[in-house]
């Protein structure tokens, strides 16, 4: 390791040196802000030389290797560390150059700074800075002075490029300081430290330990620049850049923004089991578990796998298409109601589907039944234990495999998770569907859609902005719907406006506001274009209390039927697990003399008067057996008259299941 003092511009002149960012660094990522503290740095240090009041800046360290020489091409200096700093730099030195006037000035910084003049043909050793490939033409273009793409123009690098070309701009009209004094009395005096490590000399100075021991001026790593520093680090430069371009390359275009999850679910597919979220805390963890599970792996064979599955997730998480339209709906389905824990799952159906394991139609069967059973247990807002315990499931997927009913086995698996993770039955979901406020349920819209799809065999597009929400009974009454609703409107009103019989899908672009029923009739009739706006609705002389509890039995039956089915003997059945593990008492959760209360019907409140016991209708009794005599007072019982009683009641908007 040979460590020595410099400074920046020196080391950027030497034209008998290119500087390479490898494929294993990630993307140039410096944005705004740190372009602003760099380019404040330079002017604060001009101005004070100018002023005569010497000053210089302390750059960091910039940390390489030196590869082989070839006969007449300039060194090559691969770049461990430094990469965002010099290429801000850079970004800088050929603003400075199309921004300043002199035709002179204008060869000298590229001659010494952004190409070597040594170099006579076009190699990649003539630019002096050679970005990673997802950089490379924007930087090329912004170098040589060509037109740039629109795609050139998202980048980073361009848009870096184009602040300091503003900045500078701004300096020349305002005349506050000569741009050149910029470069001679401020960057010109950015002091650094270099470090070159000789790996084949020294076996400690591997540049995959010093590049992750490094702390940079920019952003953290992520774990995909982690993962993929820790692939290719280490191998010979020309196999290195092979296997970033056949596979890295594809896995970061086909993934944009996502392959740090990618990576995660990735890691959960193979280990069968959940990791943390790929966050910015988590990220060093993830990377350790990662090692740890491809510790034996090739690279070149976990690269090849890393690249065939990128493909999959992009379908799951972007929407990329699959090959199968009918397929690609499906996991739209699941984007749209925001199902993340199953992506391990969805990789693993995948691959069995592209090496024809499975068909299209086992494929499509699955997730009709994954999307009933989310949307299901979304209902019922329950998210509990999904993210632990669903990554697991894909040790279950020989099973559907190897049987001939794709959609019943896959219910099979889900009604024999715990309670945290069941399939809500009819009971459930009809309960819930009575009493909700179904105007402010997230997925309202979309499922309302699944009705008209049902009914018509054709979805509105949920992007269409004339699709709307229709209290039919409006949220402002006037003198006739008050006259409509009987003496009782303002009780009606306030216990029916969101409910789910009161609700409807429309196309319109007007406010249909509180219109009379008659008139609403008429446009449900003519041009709401929406089959769901017309059943049950616009046969009815009048709206009232009794329409709107009519209309919500017959959506709710519908939903369950058509929408959300599941398998006949699941229907009323506890569709989970039984464990025998037992629970916290009312003695340990110090709930002796509270009061909980039904979930369903808050109304109904018991006190806890013992261990195991409540106290209701001054009678004592345990939870299962009072929540079965509860259900069978209201006429929806299951079938089995078995219950958990801890899942029905609560303590303080706190379910009981879930404290004990």
């Amino acid at each position: 390791m040979k460590a020595s003092e410099s400074y920046l511009l020196n080391l950027l002149s030497n034209n008998d040196v290119t500087f390479f960012i490898p494929p294993y660094q990630r993307n140039y990522e410096w944005d705004k802000s740190q372009c602003e503290v760099f380019f404040n740095d330079i002017k604060k240090t001009a101005i004070s030389n100018i002023n005569g009041k010497y000053s210089e800046h302390f750059f960091g360290t910039i940390v390489y290797v030196e590869n082989d020489a070839v006969f007449g091409e300039p060194s090559k200096l691969v770049l461990t560390d430094g990469q965002q700093r010099i290429t801000t730099t850079m970004l800088f030195l050929v603003a400075i150059r199309d921004v300043v006037d002199e035709e002179k000035t204008k060869n000298i910084i590229d001659d010494k700074y952004l190409t070597n003049k040594n170099v006579t043909d076009e190699t990649e050793h003539k630019i002096k800075l050679k970005q990673v490939e997802t950089d490379w033409q924007a930087y090329l273009n912004i170098i040589l002075n060509s037109n740039l793409t629109e795609e050139n123009k998202k980048s980073a690098v361009y848009q870096n490029y184009a602040f300091f070309v503003n900045e500078l701009k701004k300096l020349k009209k305002e005349d506050e300081i000569a741009l050149l004094d910029l470069v001679s009395e401020g960057l010109d005096r950015f002091s650094i430290v270099t470090i070159q490590l000789q790996p084949t000399k020294n076996s400690w100075e591997n540049p995959q330990e010093v590049f992750e021991s490094m702390n940079s001026l920019g952003k953290p790593l992520s774990l995909a620049d982690l993962v993929r520093n820790y692939l290719l680090l280490g191998i010979e430069a020309d196999v290195q850049e092979k296997l970033y371009k056949d596979y890295w390359l594809h896995i970061e275009k086909q993934l944009p923004e996502q392959v740090s999850n990618f990576i995660r679910d990735f890691m959960q597919l193979k280990a069968e089991k959940a990791f943390k979220k790929a966050t910015e805390t988590n990220y060093k963890e993830l990377y350790a578990d990662f090692k740890y599970l491809f510790k034996n792996a090739k690279v070149e064979t976990l690269l090849k796998e890393l690249n065939t599955y990128s493909d999959y997730y992009s379908y799951i998480v972007l929407g990329k298409s699959s090959g199968s339209s009918k397929i690609d709906q499906k996991l739209d389905d699941l984007r749209t109601i925001a199902v993340t824990t199953v992506y391990s799952f969805l990789l693993d159906l995948l691959d069995n589907w592209k090496s024809e394991k499975l068909n299209e139609q086992d494929i499509i069967n699955v997730l009709d039944g994954l999307i009933v059973y989310f949307i299901r247990r979304r209902i019922l807002k329950l998210t509990q234990g999904e993210n632990k315990n669903f990554p697991s499931l894909v040790k279950e997927t020989n099973k559907i495999v190897g049987n001939p009913d794709k959609k019943r086995i896959m219910f099979e698996i889900l009604a024999s998770q715990d309670n945290s993770m069941r399939l809500p039955n009819d009971n459930e979901i009809s309960n819930e569907l009575k009493v909700m406020n179904f105007y402010n349920y997230k997925h309202a819209k979309f499922i309302l859609s699944l009705v008209e799809e049902k009914i018509t065999k054709y979805r509105p597009n949920k992007i269409d902005m004339t699709l709307q929400m229709e209290h039919i009974m409006p949220q402002t009454l006037n003198s006739n719907w008050k006259e409509d609703l009987g003496v009782d409107f303002e009780n009606i009103h306030q216990e029916y406006l969101n409910n789910i019989g009161n609700l409807t899908l429309i196309r319109h672009n007007q406010e249909l506001g509180n219109k009379s029923f008659s008139e609403k009739k008429e446009i449900y009739n003519n041009s709401a274009g929406l089959q769901i706006a017309k059943n049950n609705i616009v046969n009815r002389s009048i709206w009232n209390k009794n329409s709107i509890q009519k209309r919500g039995t017959w959506i709710i039956e519908f939903i369950l039927k058509e929408i959300l089915p599941i398998p006949e003997e699941m229907r009323y059945k506890n569709n989970y697990a039984q464990k025998s593990s037992r629970g916290l008492s009312f003695l340990e959760l110090q709930l002796i003399g509270e009061e909980i209360n039904y979930i369903s019907d808050k109304s109904i409140v018991v006190k806890v008067v013992a261990d195991k016991e409540v106290e209701f209708e001054e009678k004592r009794w345990r939870l299962s057996p009072l929540t079965r005599e509860i259900e069978t007072r209201k006429g929806t019982v299951n079938s089995s008259g078995a219950y958990q009683g801890a899942q029905y009641w609560e303590f303080e908007g706190m379910k009981l299941a879930e404290i004990m």
